[in-house]
């Protein structure tokens, strides 16, 4: 038996009822761990019948569908040769995980290269054995956090040391939420660069599925982030359903800032305040990377008020390819009477990308002339007739357009009515006197409670089905009877028994994963 303390997309960290934590690594001369004989193999004291065969044929001719099974684990038995295609190695982990769900660990047996396992990790596998390891300590190579040295000098323990103290790095990352950075910075091995692209390409796949909605920080230090599957939901959003505030007419784009929320910053609040009132027109919509664009509205949201990227004044193709497609996408569905790209020169590759008749302002930074332009352009238009008179409350709108972000443009009609209290260091949406949302700034999103609850549990969103009983300080996956597909892990979800609203939390796990497991925490209940 297996209980799972922590998820990380399609990782997992815990415990055997042994002791052994997983992911973890397990040594082949040690019958507690990996054993073989006539007709048998032995995984973690479970035994395998081969039908008669010796282990080390069977696992050399491979059973036609390429893996073994015991009670909790599906042994990939023909490791080594997958790793050599990782196409087909992806192919074959996605066949477990539709044969098993969550109910079976992962065993690939045969392959120990320590560059390649905290990409697996990332895959899925949670077990991996040591006869790599021995053969290329006996040839006298030693693992190095830089990658190979040839020392001509056995040393088996040292290299067993190495690859197990990078699994314990990587339960602590699994659990602390930072597997993603380490797989970003870990790139040694290209043929690890080349399974993260293969799973980052499958969107909508098993790892979107199970990827958290939020982490607490993206470290953006290669273009690999471009392709996190958070970050590509989000940019999905922006360019496929995200539509404008109705009363704003005028478009300004905006470069980023490295201070977060943009809003913040020296740069935007000059911008800010040399338009002033006229902001109440403008929509404004700033350019990043690996985010894509950030109507201003959104600026406090995750991913954009949590990434940090090193900025050098120049743009990656890979980057402007993805700006210059959200922004055909976006405009093609959001229309303006006037769009103002107030940038810096090196955004100037935009230019083509924009709609005919757009304007452009370059922002030389620290000099007041381009605001000065800027303000004047703006005013031109507003004063010829380009002001929507409407009373914008943008408070409101921003806190309208950040609840159809999290929940779904259906919330919109529920939010009709709700006015904004602040209540000590927090802001919460009232209606009919009762507070129904809270924003919180730290984590960038709304927590709900009953209230807003039942609204979730109304429209089929968000939503966990549990056994008649009260939800206390945490739901386990085993009390969980049903669940809507669109949960993540870190999604704010509604508890309910046939209907009943029970109470609200936070999702720990996939509802995938939910569904699949007797053991671990789903739900981490609030009320």
């Amino acid at each position: 038996m297996f209980i799972d303390e922590s998820f990380f997309g399609l990782a997992r960290a815990g415990k055997l009822e042994s002791g052994l934590e997983y992911p973890a690594l397990l040594r082949t001369r040690d019958a507690r761990d990996v054993d073989a004989g006539k007709g048998f193999i032995q995984i973690l004291g479970k035994e395998i019948q081969l039908n008669g065969l010796s282990a080390p044929d069977t696992i050399r001719n491979v059973t036609f569908q390429g893996f073994v099974e015991t009670e909790d684990i599906m042994v990939i038995t023909n490791g080594s040769e997958l790793i050599q295609r990782p196409r087909k190695l992806i192919e074959k982990l996605n066949q477990l995980r539709e044969r098993a769900g969550f109910t079976k660990l992962i065993y690939l047996q045969g392959v120990l290269d320590p560059y390649l396992i905290p990409v697996l990790v990332y895959a899925g596998v949670s077990f991996f054995d040591d006869s790599m390891l021995r053969i290329e300590s006996l040839s006298g190579v030693r693992y190095t956090m830089f990658g190979r040295e040839n020392t001509g000098i056995s040393d088996y323990e040292a290299n067993f040391s190495f690859a197990s103290g990078e699994l314990k790095t990587l339960r602590t990352a699994i659990i602390n939420g930072s597997l993603r950075e380490i797989i970003e910075k870990f790139q040694i091995s290209s043929k690890a660069l080349e399974i993260l692209r293969l799973l980052d390409n499958d969107a909508g796949g098993d790892l979107e599925k199970a990827f958290p909605r939020r982490t607490r920080y993206i470290k953006a230090n290669s273009l690999e982030s471009l392709r996190r599957p958070d970050l590509q939901r989000y940019r999905s959003y922006i360019s496929t359903r995200y539509r404008k505030p109705e009363a704003r007419k005028i478009a300004l784009l905006l470069p980023c800032s490295a201070r977060k929320p943009y809003s913040n910053s020296k740069s935007h609040r000059k911008v800010i305040e040399a338009l002033g009132k006229m902001r109440t027109g403008i929509h404004e919509i700033i350019v990043t990377s690996p985010v894509g664009l950030v109507p201003r509205e959104l600026e406090r949201t995750y991913p954009a008020a949590f990434y940090d990227i090193p900025v050098i004044g120049e743009w990656y193709e890979d980057e402007k390819l993805m700006i210059n497609s959200m922004l055909e996408s976006y405009f093609s569905r959001n229309t303006y009477d006037h769009i103002v790209a107030f940038v810096t020169p090196d955004l100037d590759f935009i230019k083509d990308h924009l709609p005919a008749a757009s304007e452009f302002v370059y922002w030389e930074k620290g000099q007041s002339g381009s605001l000065e332009d800027l303000r004047h352009r703006i005013e031109t238009f507003l004063n010829s007739g380009g002001r929507d008179e409407r009373h914008v409350n943008s408070r409101m709108e921003t806190y309208v357009q950040i609840a159809k972000y999290q929940f779904g443009d259906w919330i919109e009609s529920y939010l009709s009515g709700c006015r904004m209290v602040r209540n000590y260091n927090s802001e919460m949406l009232v209606k009919d006197g009762k507070p129904c949302l809270v924003f919180n700034d730290q984590l960038g999103k709304f927590t709900i409670n009953k209230i807003s609850g039942q609204w979730l549990l109304d429209n089929g969103s968000f939503a966990v089905e549990i056994d008649d009983f009260k939800p206390t300080a945490n739901i386990y996956s085993v009390g969980v009877t049903g669940v809507t597909e669109d949960v993540r892990a870190e999604d704010e979800v509604v508890l309910h028994h046939k209907g009943q609203v029970r109470g609200v939390g936070i999702a720990k796990m996939s509802g995938k994963a939910m569904m699949d497991l007797k053991k671990g925490v789903a739900v981490k209940v609030r009320n």
